[in-house]
């Protein structure tokens, strides 16, 4: 199925999937704007028009990409619970799931470390930090602050909690190369439910 079935203009959507193709094969570097139009049978001077250069064309693909896993990261969870533990935990599975679903969105970000471009790395960087920060504020919206002991200060803990996710998929990529395997996913998902069920024992009543 295309990723990218919600855009109107039939060649815009080919141009896209023979980038995301080329992209996902060969990274940002070795990539060919010569196989793409000739995947998508269209002229060069069409893919031009449309995107401008090879450069523009990565970064919104690497935006779509981001858009989508974070769009698909809430299809899992349940917003009536307002335990924002469980939301975690099911945005997590969620989020594997979804991996799952886009093994060339996988392979974009796999091959995404390898580049070198400062204005590509800055402004896809900027783009994590974004996507990253909306799925957070909406994870943590609505909660049910009772659940928390007396004692603890709320949005210290939140953040710690948000920290502690950070930072194991942040060690997780790096253990396994970047890579997203899905042999891997389960570790992941476990070793953050590991966490968060400490955090239940830690900041709950």
């Amino acid at each position: 199925m295309s990723e990218f079935v919600n855009y109107d203009d039939a060649r815009k959507n080919r141009i896209l999937e023979a980038a995301l193709v080329e992209f996902a094969d060969r990274g940002y570097r070795k990539a060919s704007t010569n196989t793409i139009v000739r995947e998508a049978k269209v002229s060069k001077g069409l893919l031009f028009h449309y995107y401008t250069n090879k450069k523009e064309l990565y970064i919104l693909l690497y935006q779509i990409a981001l858009e989508t896993i974070t769009k698909e990261l809430y299809e899992g969870v349940n917003f009536a619970d307002r335990d924002v533990l469980n939301r975690l935990s099911a945005s997590t599975v969620q989020k594997i799931d979804s991996y799952g679903r886009h093994p060339l969105f996988v392979k974009l970000f796999e091959n995404h470390v390898f580049v070198e471009d400062e204005e590509i790395l800055e402004r896809t960087k900027q783009f994590s930090i974004q996507y990253a920060k909306e799925s957070y504020d909406k994870l943590f919206s609505n909660i049910d602050y009772f659940l928390f002991s007396d004692r603890i200060n709320i949005n210290h803990a939140l953040d710690v909690v948000r920290w502690t996710i950070d930072r194991i998929s942040s060690d997780w990529l790096k253990k396994h190369n970047f890579q997203y395997k899905t042999e891997h996913f389960s570790e992941l998902k476990d070793e953050i439910n590991v966490y968060l069920d400490l955090f239940r024992m830690s900041y709950y009543k």
